[in-house]
């Protein structure tokens, strides 16, 4: 059971009419900038004794969503959870408010299409998720809804992209909620995981996008916040440290060759292992869709795996109120023309203050 929310949020969409559908470009290009673990807060809200220390925490942060997007140069940014801090006890919902209008305005000063996923931490100690999502589509150009079902958690939906002639529908985004906490078998807490009504909402409306497209899948990439267990699963026991090798409880381990690129540095944090929640990439794997997955978390880590022809990609952090060195985003470029060749790389910002935190 989810801590913080009710079972079920209800329907709803806050999709404006007047917004032009997401579509392909003449070059048959579509760039998406997923910026995850910003973790924001409102600086004032650190009582640390050194003022400078909380001050250029949230100009460094605020300078990653700036230098990102201008490198970027996104048709569509995702946020992918843990937006604000929402364990930071001085919040309110007036602060929280604050908080997301002041991760959004580099966005909305460049009328740049949104969409989110919320993270364990957004509501965790009680600013419900839904009443965040509905400051968000204070945003006119926010793409993302409460549910576009009645299913667990908060801001599960669908957004598809037209081909660049606009005919159809080339390419399909899913952001589902990954929840926040569960009850361990020793009724402790571990990370939560994607319920069983989430995943048949997504095989009933990938199945009727196939519908739409003659037959065919309409092909998709998703994004949510905590990532599914496979990752723990890929990895691979180790005789000692080195490089792309995490300790975990005295043992080593690295992603072998199931590493394609990037950096593992901490173990993956999945849904709680006591217990098996792997029917949501198996889904996947039984509707045909998706080609890649992209999950924050994990804020040091920025490896791609490939699981059963499955791409999974974790992207770094982007906020300073939390722990992590390198810090920045991941430009996502899908191509109408060949879905399944889909370019991506992480954009590391430097840091422009001399502060250690």
């Amino acid at each position: 059971m989810a801590m913080g929310k009710p079972n079920k949020w209800k329907t709803d969409k806050f999709f404006r009419e007047d917004n032009e559908p997401l579509k392909f470009s003449e070059d048959g290009k579509f760039r998406i900038l997923h910026l995850t673990d910003i973790h924001e807060v409102m600086p004032e809200m650190d009582d640390d004794d050194n003022r400078e220390i909380p001050d250029n925490k949230d100009k460094e942060t605020m300078n990653v969503i700036e230098k990102c997007i201008e490198e970027a140069k996104p048709d569509l940014v995702v946020f992918g959870g843990d937006n604000v801090s929402g364990y930071w006890e001085e919040f309110n919902y007036d602060l929280i408010h604050k908080t997301i209008t002041k991760i959004v305005e580099p966005i909305k000063r460049r009328n740049i299409p949104l969409a989110l996923v919320f993270g364990n931490h957004d509501g965790e100690v009680g600013f419900y998720t839904d009443i965040q999502m509905i400051m968000y589509s204070d945003y006119h150009n926010c793409r993302s809804s409460l549910n576009d079902e009645n299913v667990f958690g908060c801001g599960n939906c669908n957004l598809t992209i037209k081909s660049s002639d606009g005919s159809r529908n080339a390419f399909s985004i899913w952001l589902m909620d990954s929840n926040d906490y569960m009850n361990t078998a020793d009724g402790d807490f571990g990370y939560a995981y994607v319920h069983e009504d989430q995943i048949a909402w997504y095989e009933k409306r990938s199945a009727e996008l196939k519908a739409e497209n003659g037959g065919t899948p309409v092909p998709a990439i998703l994004f949510q916040h905590i990532p599914v267990q496979q990752e723990v699963l890929a990895l691979k026991e180790e005789a000692g440290p080195g490089e792309n090798i995490v300790e975990h409880d005295g043992k080593y381990y690295s992603l072998g060759d199931k590493r394609i690129s990037g950096r593992l540095r901490e173990f993956p944090c999945p849904p709680c292992m006591d217990f098996d929640h792997t029917e949501q990439l198996e889904s996947w794997k039984k509707v045909g869709d998706i080609k890649a997955a992209f999950f924050g978390h994990d804020h040091v880590n920025d490896f791609h795996i490939k699981v059963d022809g499955i791409s999974l990609y974790q992207t770094i952090g982007c906020g300073y109120f939390t722990y992590g060195k390198e810090r920045g985003g991941r430009l996502i470029i899908l191509d109408e023309n060949n879905p399944d060749n889909i370019e991506t790389r992480t954009i590391e910002v430097e840091r422009i203050t001399e502060t250690e935190f």
